[in-house]
């Protein structure tokens, strides 16, 4: 398996110092890694990425390890998901013109709590989806469908989305932290989806008293290595499937990133060692 790194690991440094894409990826080749995940949230436009993109690899021989979207399908006005879908369209193109090897999406936001919401909210992605994935088809981009934002959210649920899609384009983005959020331990939510995965991202969580007590627990990120991620059985289920792709740390813990981003390599240097 390969490392990389998320744009969104440094999203607090990337504001409060206005970093460029090519101070993003020098910070990422000092850490002694060879790719980078763009994150299109945080590129200028549409129109100017893809040039911006080859250029910063191309001066810091970096490899393109996925193109990351952020979008939410799960909207109640007709106008707003209209947006979302043309938006992630959009990006399909960018990411066919840099020839990304995948590019994560996203389901949907939903609170989980209640079921009938839970219920109307896969309808909609899955309708949405649909419709993103025959754009990929056209032009042969991979998909990477991560549990992110609770549609979906457990291993289980990926695998029913990719299934009801039926598509080759659309794959699993396995984040091994965030099963954790609905409750699944992340080796398993891994284990389950790990058939399916296109893409990986690294990260950890500590488990904490719960505040809804709906589920075991309730969590906070923190520094790869110190939480309640058994990172190793996630590599493990992955190895098991023949995954010989990007893992990708995606930082999220409260520590400043100027430590705990390179305490996480450290511990991903370490984790990785055979993998």
């Amino acid at each position: 398996m390969k490392k990389s790194i998320c744009h969104y690991s440094f999203h607090r440094r990337w504001k409060s110092e206005n970093w460029t894409c090519e101070r993003l990826a020098n910070e990422v080749k000092t850490l002694g890694i060879k790719a980078i995940d763009f994150h299109a949230g945080y590129l200028d436009s549409v129109k100017e990425a893809p040039s911006i993109i080859k250029s910063v690899l191309d001066k810091t021989g970096l490899i393109l390890s996925g193109l990351s979207m952020s979008n939410n399908f799960n909207q109640a006005n007709p106008e707003e998901l209209r947006n979302q879908i043309n938006t992630v369209k959009k990006w399909i193109q960018v990411a066919s013109k840099i020839n990304a090897p995948v590019s994560r999406i996203f389901g949907g936001n939903v609170d989980r709590n209640d079921k009938d919401l839970l219920k109307q909210g896969f309808v909609k992605i899955i309708d949405a989806l649909g419709e993103v994935v025959t754009e990929a088809e056209k032009l042969g981009v991979i998909l990477a469908l991560e549990n992110h934002g609770g549609l979906p959210c457990t291993g289980e649920e990926q695998v029913a989305v990719i299934k009801k899609i039926n598509s080759k384009y659309l794959r699993a983005t396995i984040d091994v932290g965030n099963y954790m959020n609905c409750g699944q331990e992340a080796y398993i939510g891994t284990e389950i989806a790990a058939d399916y995965v296109a893409y990986v991202h690294f990260k950890d969580f500590k488990k904490k008293h719960p505040e809804n007590t709906l589920l075991p627990w309730s969590i906070e990120a923190c520094t790869l290595g110190e939480g309640d991620v058994d990172l190793t059985k996630c590599l493990e289920a992955l190895k098991k499937t023949g995954y010989n792709g990007f893992v990708a740390l995606e930082y999220e813990g409260i520590e400043d990133e100027k430590t705990g981003i390179p305490k996480s390599v450290k511990h991903m240097n370490q984790v990785m060692q055979g993998f």
